[in-house]
């Protein structure tokens, strides 16, 4: 069968290209050894001598010349055989968006119909911690993600929206308190090492604050049970969230929240991919417009 010299005829059309046997070995990242017996299999199938060696290199000859015309036709095949694959694992996988928790289940679900528009592709959407994230963009295995923090890695980065942090209770609170005001509380706060919890103890560094005088009763584990547990506890207690998160229940007075005096608790969320492709191009035009 013919199909099992096909990877011989693309070496005839490198070393054409090339000129050179040597060279044709370092395009194809093989020893060149394994060029010249490649060349041989073919020649001995077509049952003719297709190179002949020069001092400055290799030339066709007379047969060679006529067979390039027919290797051309499998070159041009071959891209168009390509594109077509491209085309079937395009329409056959789903686009992959990664989203830090808060982002995902808040920021992001009215966004991913219109992007599903905008690509024409189904889109999956996974939900991870931020380092999670910056490992599987970095090797492909989400086409982009939507973080809360920068980390020093190889991907792009575009600002998207601003985050902001509010103290929140399940009574009534002040418009604004000191931070100090803080240990008059109950306090339920998120594990140790998520995203939230560092931007929070940064923040609170700089004004020499901290967080282990707080009194926290209990910690949770993700914004949604951060949410619920503050929003159904028998006594008054207090955490810090995103805004995002609770607005249906600011709105319907289920829950209230109050800004810390003199201290800004925005975080920027980031788009991050590895490289651009025209999905991504065509979402990045529409967040940013």
């Amino acid at each position: 069968m013919v199909i099992k010299y096909l990877d011989k005829i693309f070496t005839f059309l490198i070393i054409n290209r090339e000129s050179s046997f040597s060279k044709a070995s370092k395009v194809l990242g093989i020893s060149q050894p394994a060029v010249t017996q490649q060349i041989r299999i073919l020649e001995n199938y077509l049952g003719v001598t297709l190179f002949e060696r020069k001092k400055n290199g290799v030339v066709l000859t007379k047969e060679g010349q006529t067979f390039l015309i027919y290797a051309k036709e499998f070159e041009k095949f071959l891209s168009n055989f390509e594109k077509k694959l491209e085309e079937f694992r395009n329409a056959d996988s789903p686009f992959l968006i990664g989203a830090s928790p808060t982002v995902g289940n808040y920021n992001l679900p009215e966004c991913i119909k219109y992007f599903k528009s905008l690509i024409n592709r189904e889109i999956n959407l996974v939900i991870k911690n931020n380092d999670a994230l910056f490992e599987e963009v970095e090797k492909k295995a989400i086409d982009m993600a939507f973080v809360t923090k920068k980390r020093n890695n190889n991907v792009n980065y575009v600002e998207w929206i601003e985050d902001e942090l509010v103290v929140f209770s399940n009574k009534p609170l002040p418009p604004s308190i000191h931070l100090e005001d803080l240990k008059n509380y109950k306090m339920i706060c998120r594990e140790p090492n998520s995203s939230t919890r560092d931007f929070i103890k940064k923040a609170f560094e700089v004004f020499e604050f901290a967080c282990d005088t707080l009194n926290v009763i209990s910690e949770v584990h993700n914004s949604t049970a951060l949410k619920y547990t503050v929003m159904n506890s028998p006594d008054q207690v207090v955490s810090i969230i995103s805004k995002m998160v609770i607005k249906d229940e600011l709105r319907d007075k289920k829950l209230f929240m109050s800004r810390i005096k003199d201290m800004d608790l925005k975080r920027k969320t980031y788009i991050i991919y590895k490289e651009k492709t025209k999905e991504i191009e065509a979402i990045l035009n529409f967040v940013k417009s």
